[in-house]
């Protein structure tokens, strides 16, 4: 690369960043593109780039740009998991790849390869991953991580199994951990198991009686008991986390929510202007 080549691939590359500036993506994208065509080493043009056609969301360039960098030899970690974003299929997971090739500890990298897997159809492959994980945040002793990672694999990829060792691993780290509680119970629930879901749930009541959460593990029992049509449970339930906080917008909600399912709906309607009148953000409307 002459010099000169050098020299005009870098005044691309601030233009195409005052482009960026202003959000003028198009122009940014052209710059970059030329940028690159000028010095194909330039490792910011090529991220920077990448981050214009996610902003545009042009898949078809990103396709384009998939090409040129596989071709090119293009490293950047940045790069890679930017153009990700904007692809689908097979050239989506080659990108991710290619961005673990960079940094193979990036876990969000992981993360979306494995996704994208389960996506079309290689589930085995995605498991692997998702399990591979499991051990780096258990290893790592990362509660929040594995409670995150149970949650995907129950709500998004209906590994009840790998979700359930996740959420265990969890309250092994933080036993008082209330959203991992909750989380266990709504996974028992998408096992069609009503007594384990009432049984975890109230397990952590039982155990945790003065937690801060107490009131919500009471709303939690009573989304369980609706979610097996037991109103009359559900809606003791939620009485009893109103004795504990009688400010819990949520419990308000419920009762409101059980009250005019029940037909109650003098008593609904008082629940539900309370909750309204509880609500943080309609405060601010």
């Amino acid at each position: 690369m002459s010099p000169q080549g050098n020299s005009q691939a870098e005044e691309l590359f601030e233009r195409g960043i005052a482009f960026a500036g202003r959000g003028e993506y198009e122009q940014a994208m052209a710059a970059f593109e030329d940028a690159v065509a000028k010095n194909p080493s330039h490792e910011r043009a090529w991220e920077e780039l990448a981050q214009a056609i996610q902003h545009l969301a042009d898949y078809g360039q990103a396709e384009k740009t998939f090409s040129r960098a596989r071709a090119a030899g293009v490293k950047s970690h940045r790069f890679w998991y930017a153009l990700a974003q904007s692809l689908s299929g097979a050239m989506a997971q080659e990108a991710y790849r290619s961005a673990l090739e960079a940094d193979p500890h990036d876990e969000q990298a992981l993360t979306e390869l494995a996704w994208s897997l389960r996506s079309t159809g290689k589930k085995e492959e995605a498991n692997k991953l998702y399990r591979y994980l499991l051990e780096v945040y258990s290893q790592r002793g990362d509660a929040r991580a594995l409670n995150s990672l149970g949650d995907t694999l129950r709500r998004l990829v209906g590994n009840l199994e790998d979700a359930e060792e996740a959420f265990s691993r969890a309250l092994e780290i933080t036993p008082d951990d209330f959203d991992t509680w909750k989380n266990l119970s709504y996974l028992m629930c998408s096992r069609r198991d009503p007594a384990r879901a009432q049984q975890t749930i109230r397990r952590f009541i039982e155990r945790y009686p003065q937690h801060t959460r107490a009131a919500d593990a009471w709303v939690c029992l009573a989304n369980v008991l609706r979610s097996f049509d037991d109103l009359r449970g559900a809606e003791e339930a939620a009485r009893q986390a109103l004795h504990v906080d009688p400010d819990c917008q949520s419990a308000w909600s419920k009762l409101a929510d059980i009250c005019f399912e029940s037909g109650n709906f003098e008593e609904g309607q008082r629940a539900l202007d309370r909750a309204d009148s509880l609500d943080y953000n309609k405060k601010f409307d």
